[in-house]
């Protein structure tokens, strides 16, 4: 158990630096190399080195990469991956394999191994003969490089597994919406056609946004922005594909969905990434990105789905009159725009914040309840029903004591189907899947408990065989 233990901190310690080395380079794309922003995510990267080095990480720490994930000794690091498309665009343009990080990494040491890495002019820093010259020429000794070996290359005639089909389009989705707020931030015309690609791109190949769904669980680059519109845009998804939206009207509601925050790409950095409660005056800065938003859209060259500017102006805005911003005249929100705000909300309930734990979907759904009258009741009703109280990635424990994850749902949205990972029949394929609420050996099938990273909600009992697809069911103790 012990050795388990000490494993599992080493493999989490390694994740944790390719977590802060994927946010350096998603800051580093969006910003100047010395903005105040690039420099403190690139002295996470060293902080988080150094805890590695504590944990008991071999030094130099080894991330092997490829086009599609990052791996530490030869595990994928699917979390770290999602928001690491540019990234590994890089990698793969210098024909690197392995990234091997030491402890002894300064700040502006990674700043210039990323000059070497992003900018165009330095395309052939890692070159055959010369990469030794060239890192030691911008002084980079604490970072080193492994080519890809040309006489074995990865072998990309095989089809992709569907969990590299969903990280793809995940990617994808991510790397639209950081391209957006770029030029949002420095006032150049949105890219609104990759966005909407690449919404299409998310539906087209497995037809089932539940799946980036739960892969977008494990995205903890950045909650507050890119994240967090993600999320919000599968969520809106989910709700739409199961009440029979058509392909059309899934990418514009995806689209308007992925972007109803563009508005925070004005918001003062100092506000937007401050790790904390925001003071009055903070607030108030934050509180305008919707208006923000809906002017940048309205701007545009282009025309601009109506949707799109709706729900950037109106996802803040609640039937009884709370919210924010305040029109100058009475307006009424589209479906699309009450949609992405109760997604919007739920997104925000369930993330993790500096300040707050992240609530699990059942205990959101609970809040929203609570507070009904701030969201429109059709949507409501209906997003529970779409993603049933326990949606699909939510790892649970069983009353028999197994783990196990929610991989589908049922017309029961207290029901869903769970894929067990321990216990007899986890490593049976189907035969480790099983409905809640359904006999398995003369037991009822029931959930005990949700487990996220820093929760374990023991759950009280409520009768699950009792749920209709028709109601909205909680908890007594969760009203």
């Amino acid at each position: 158990m012990t050795l388990k233990l000490s494993s599992e901190r080493v493999e989490r310690a390694a994740s944790d630096v390719a977590h802060a080395l994927v946010q350096a380079a998603v800051h580093r794309a969006l910003r100047a190399r010395d903005d105040e922003y690039v420099l403190a995510a690139m002295q996470a990267v060293v902080a988080e080195l150094r805890r590695a080095a504590a944990a008991g990480v071999d030094m130099p720490l080894r991330l092997q990469v490829d086009e599609l994930r990052i791996y530490y000794e030869g595990r994928p690091l699917d979390g770290p991956s999602l928001q690491a498309a540019d990234l590994l665009a890089r990698c793969d343009e210098r024909e690197i394999a392995v990234l091997a990080l030491d402890a002894r990494l300064t700040r502006d040491e990674l700043n210039r191994f990323f000059d070497m890495l992003t900018l165009r002019e330095n395309a052939d820093s890692f070159a055959r003969g010369h990469r030794a010259a060239a890192m030691c020429a911008f002084g980079v000794r604490n970072v080193k490089v492994s080519l890809r070996d040309p006489a074995d290359p990865s072998d990309r005639s095989q089809p992709l597994r569907p969990t590299d089909a969903a990280l793809r389009q995940y990617q994808g989705l991510a790397d639209a919406l950081q391209h957006n707020h770029a030029l949002a931030h420095s006032d150049q015309e949105l890219s609104l056609d990759a966005a909407a690609s690449a919404v299409e791109a998310s539906l087209r190949p497995i037809d089932e946004p539940s799946l980036l769904l739960a892969l977008s669980m494990q995205d903890d680059v950045d909650r507050f922005t890119i994240g967090h519109s993600v999320r919000v845009a599968l969520l809106a998804l989910q709700v739409a594909r199961s009440i029979g939206a058509s392909s059309d009207q899934l990418v514009r509601v995806g689209a308007a969905a992925l972007m109803h925050d563009i508005g925070k790409s004005k918001v003062p950095q100092e506000v937007l990434f401050k790790q904390g409660r925001l003071t009055a005056d903070e607030w108030r800065a934050m509180a305008e990105h919707p208006r923000l938003g809906a002017q940048i859209l309205i701007e545009q060259h282009e025309q601009v789905d109506p949707h799109t500017i709706g729900a950037a102006f109106c996802h803040h805005m609640a039937p009884n009159g709370t919210g924010y911003p305040e029109p100058m005249m009475s307006i009424e929100p589209s479906a699309t725009s009450k949609l992405i705000r109760v997604c919007d909300v739920f997104e925000a309930l369930t993330a993790v914040r500096p300040y707050k734990r992240a609530l699990t979907p059942i205990e959101a759904f609970a809040v929203m309840h609570r507070n009904a009258g701030e969201f429109d009741t059709r949507w409501l009703n209906t997003f529970v029903r779409a993603l049933g109280l326990f949606p699909n990635g939510t790892r649970v424990q069983l009353t028999d004591g197994c783990d196990a994850i929610v991989v589908a749902q049922t017309e029961q949205p207290a029901m869903p189907r769970v894929q067990l990972l321990n216990g007899p029949d986890a490593a049976s394929g189907m035969a480790g899947e099983r409905t809640i609420g359904q006999t398995h050996e003369g037991a009822v099938t029931q959930i005990a408990r949700v487990v996220t990273a820093d929760t374990d909600l023991l759950l009280p009992a409520f009768d699950a065989m009792s749920t209709t697809g028709a109601a909205t069911p909680l908890p007594e103790s969760l009203r």
